[in-house]
């Protein structure tokens, strides 16, 4: 039944382009079975390509994608996983086959497997960024991405940080302060709050106390200078975490308009700025290019669409989900969203770029492109947060201020 689970969850992430996290919170498990499928899913998406270079020598390329999902969930069990016998494995994976209507496949893969026990941990092979590819299942064209416009010791660097258990952060809402915190909860990584386990299960996130984000995301929203009783406009806001510390920056004062594309997002946002005690949000459900304003704001925040090679240490799909072909697209449009939103800041108002990916083309390139075509605008500030620095996301942050 788990594997069953398993299997449906993971044939939704690779073949249909979902995410890993939305497919699980459709499940009604169990405790128990929705812990087991959570760690199966996850320990194979993250191991995604270091568990094909584990079998694909053995089978036909025209096997078909199914029964290769198979042997890769078998091969995360046997590698990854721990306290699960090979033979057992070996067994419930043939059962899977056959349960999943692969009744005629079921053979290759009871063979397959017993030829990948046999054989142990496949040697790696190729240069130095090939290998990296495999052994920390980060796309190669990623891996040659980071390598040009940074170096080759970050780019790999990056792809086994991103295979390593990171901290949870947390800000604590301060438009809802909590009168004693339990130390049980929180610990603290170089001055900042982090999140320990019995915290998820806690009230003090379910009600909105306190909220889980990044500690290179919080920095976006200190860089806007927000002072009290600011006109705010909050683009592609959802889920409503920056939009939260925006709001608690002013103390809820002032205004702020938050505009979102998705009415999923949107709805989201709406329900935590209940949750957080915010009051001085306004939720727009529309196309930032086609939001528009009779009134100009002292602040803006374009946290763009991106292609979210800075978050990857977490979101184990979206390395595979992301093509090439995606970030000249993306550009695109952040240059049109930037553009768009510009005559809305006031004079000596500031504009903030934010994204969470570490291509150049998105960040420092983007922006340089917006002020040659920008006269009015100048560049405060920018800086790109590196994960390995700071123990964080990848993150890119622009201050712009419109001088006339």
């Amino acid at each position: 039944m788990r594997r069953i689970e398993s299997y449906k969850v993971l044939s939704e992430v690779y073949f249909k382009d979902r995410h890993a996290h939305l497919v699980l919170k459709e499940l009604d498990l169990s405790s128990e079975d929705q812990a087991f499928v959570s760690a199966l899913v996850y320990t194979t998406l993250q191991h995604s390509l270091y568990l094909d270079y584990q079998f694909e020598d053995f089978v036909d390329a025209k096997l078909p994608e199914a029964v290769k999902l198979i042997i890769k969930m078998g091969c995360a069990q046997i590698f990854k996983m721990d306290k699960i016998p090979d033979y057992a494995v070996v067994n419930e994976s043939v059962d899977l086959a056959k349960r999943v209507k692969q009744h005629r496949y079921s053979g290759v893969v009871n063979a397959v497997l017993k030829r990948v026990i046999e054989r142990g941990e496949r040697p790696l092979e190729g240069n130095p960024l090939e290998q990296a590819s495999i052994e920390y299942s980060m796309p190669l064209w990623i891996l040659k991405l980071l390598s040009k416009q940074y170096d080759q010791a970050f780019a790999i660097g990056y792809a086994q940080y991103c295979q390593t258990i990171r901290p949870s952060y947390v800000r604590f809402n301060t438009l809802k302060p909590i009168a004693e915190i339990d130390d049980e909860l929180f610990g603290t990584l170089n001055g900042h709050p982090i999140a320990k386990a019995p915290l998820f299960k806690s009230p003090v996130l379910r009600e909105g106390y306190v909220l889980i984000q990044d500690i290179n995301s919080q920095e976006v929203v200190k860089r806007m200078d927000l002072m009290e009783n600011m006109r705010v406009l909050d683009c592609c806001c959802g889920p409503g975490t920056k939009t939260s510390q925006i709001a608690a920056m002013m103390n809820n004062t002032g205004h702020i308009d938050g505009v979102e594309l998705y009415a999923s997002r949107a709805q989201a946002t709406e329900e935590l700025m209940e949750r957080a005690n915010v009051h001085n949000a306004s939720i727009h459900t529309s196309d930032v290019l086609d939001f528009t304003s009779e009134t100009l704001y002292d602040r803006i925040l374009v946290d763009a669409p991106c292609s979210g090679l800075g978050v990857i240490s977490h979101k184990h799909d979206l390395r595979y989900h992301i093509k090439p072909s995606d970030l000249d697209d993306l550009v695109v449009l952040q240059k049109a969203m930037l553009a768009h939103v510009a005559p809305m800041v006031a004079v000596d108002g500031i504009l903030v770029y934010s994204t969470c990916t570490l291509n150049k083309k998105e960040n420092e390139r983007q922006v340089a492109d917006f002020l040659a075509n920008h006269e009015n605008y100048i560049c405060l500030e920018a800086e790109t947060m590196d994960p390995l620095q700071t123990q964080g996301d990848g993150f890119y942050i622009a201050k712009l201020k419109r001088t006339c």
